[in-house]
């Protein structure tokens, strides 16, 4: 959104992959906040680096300039083009529509001019190929935007930058009356020396060993534990089991169905078993309809899945009193009960995320917080949260931004950090990948040892059965009244 301090996602990807790095965006100048004006632009960007200048007209139009050299308020009175052979203009939205272009520079000797009384110009200042704030000082109007004063007549698209036949039009719909204008300091993500996480204790290997020997605990009365998946409509609930099911099969699986939807794909509650070879695996992953805006499960449908009412296969999201006549398990055993809570949440929705949804997802909370159940979140498509991890997923772990959105998604829901599990599902490969594997075994494993702690929290607060040398000073009494009461009757006989 402009006027925010975080520049909106899907730009960032963008401006990421057109430089062909992960960068960062520290936001430096915004017109809404800090006024419109040469001088306000050099106090605040001068000798910053490398600056992406982003407006936004009121015409639902978003575009731009990059430049790779630092902004200078010249004292020589003189405006002076600088060489930049790494510049570009771009167009993110047409009319409201994304559609991203990017326009580079051809003639770098003239990319960029500066001067004290010059804004920000992309080209030569007489002929300028893109100017979005100009050269005097510009208030707001009575419908708080910005109106420039700029016409077409202005801006000479591809003098300078080859504009690929598009025209400014095309870019601009030639409105110069802004909502908001950014200038972000573009600065090369921080590495971490130490990862944010050790979880080097076990190797791909180990972990899986350890998952397929995994049982719960004893005396619980649990066969296979049982972990409930929820989230949005393609967050990843689906593409998380045929992840795990793609490990033990040895091959990347589709078993359930995945792909981009409206609505949910899930349409029925599945309780998903896992094979090592003939055998089954000691745990389900339980998955149910994608939350969707609107629309979604009820409370009611909620409460009966932790509770184990919600028999496997079962086509609705919501209970009517035929299908509680029909389908309701009456009387669940604590092995068909939920031990433990995922709340799967796409790494890229955090912070969009709609206010229905994480209502719904804070009413799952409350409910498995009353029957004491474990939760931790699923953060998925961790590696399109920063360039460099999509290309190398074992950084995942020294990426500052990466830690930065598991604390900003904890924060959200309202668990530790420790509870928030980042993995990659299976969605783009074809073969597995040893990294992705071993993510995804990290969070199962982390889910089970939860599910193991809710099974020992069962045991510690059931009611032990009781003996009958518990019950014997009970019977000593009982007997010494009988004892009593027939020796005062024999008395009274007498």
């Amino acid at each position: 959104m402009a006027g925010t301090e975080e520049l909106e996602k899907r730009f960032r990807e963008q401006f990421c992959k057109w430089m062909g790095r992960s960068v960062d965006f520290k936001l430096v100048y915004s017109a809404s906040r800090d006024g419109m004006s040469p001088e306000i632009f050099h106090q605040k960007c001068d000798n910053k680096g490398p600056t992406v200048v982003i407006g936004y007209n009121t015409d639902g139009c978003v575009f731009g300039g990059y430049t790779s050299v630092e902004w200078k308020a010249c004292t020589c009175g003189t405006a002076q083009t600088r060489r930049d052979e790494k510049a570009f203009l771009f167009s993110l939205k047409f009319m409201n529509t994304y559609s991203p272009r990017i326009f580079p520079v051809k003639n770098p000797e003239l990319a960029i001019t500066t001067c004290s009384t010059h804004s920000p110009v992309f080209g030569v200042a007489a002929t300028p190929d893109m100017v979005i704030i100009p050269n005097k000082e510009v208030n707001k109007d009575i419908n708080r935007n910005f109106d420039t004063g700029l016409t077409r007549e202005d801006i000479k698209f591809g003098t300078v930058y080859d504009n690929g036949y598009f025209t400014m039009q095309q870019v601009t719909s030639n409105n110069y009356i802004f909502k908001n204008v950014e200038i972000y300091q573009i600065m090369d993500p921080v590495r971490l020396d130490k990862p944010w996480r050790d979880d080097n204790k076990y190797n791909t290997a180990t972990l899986r060993k350890m998952v397929e020997d995994y049982c719960p605990v004893g005396d619980a009365g649990v066969t296979q534990s049982r972990i409930l998946l929820i989230g949005s409509v393609g967050a990843g609930k689906s593409s998380y089991f045929n992840t795990i099911n793609s490990i033990f099969r040895g091959h990347v699986t589709c078993q359930a169905s995945t792909g981009s939807a409206e609505f949910s794909l899930t349409t029925k509650y599945r309780c998903h078993q896992f094979r090592n070879d003939s055998t089954y695996l000691k745990f389900l992953l339980c998955d149910t309809r994608g939350m969707e805006n609107g629309r979604g499960i009820d409370e009611y449908y909620l409460t009966g899945l932790l509770d184990g009412h919600v028999p496997d296969g079962y086509m609705s999201d919501k209970f009517s009193p035929i299908d509680i006549l029909l389908s309701y398990i009456k009387t669940p055993t604590v092995n068909s009960k939920i031990h433990c809570v995922a709340f799967v949440i796409d790494s890229g929705s955090v912070d969009v995320m709609n206010k229905s949804i994480l209502s719904k997802f804070k009413l799952v909370q409350n409910l498995a917080n009353q029957r004491g159940i474990p939760q931790v979140i699923l953060l998925t498509k961790v590696d399109q949260i920063e360039l460099d991890v999509d290309k190398d997923l074992t950084q995942l772990l020294h990426s500052s931004r990466v830690a930065y959105v598991v604390d900003q998604v904890a924060q959200l829901i309202g668990l530790p950090r420790g509870h928030v599990l980042p993995v990659k599902n299976y969605e783009k490969e074809t073969e597995l990948n040893e990294t992705v594997d071993r993510f995804a075994l990290l969070s199962l494993q982390k889910m089970l040892r939860f599910a193991n702690d809710y099974m020992y929290e069962l045991l510690d607060t059931r009611q032990p059965p009781r003996t009958l040398s518990s019950y014997s000073w009970v019977i000593a009494i009982a007997l010494l009244l009988f004892s009593i009461f027939c020796s005062l009757w024999i008395s009274q006989r007498r």
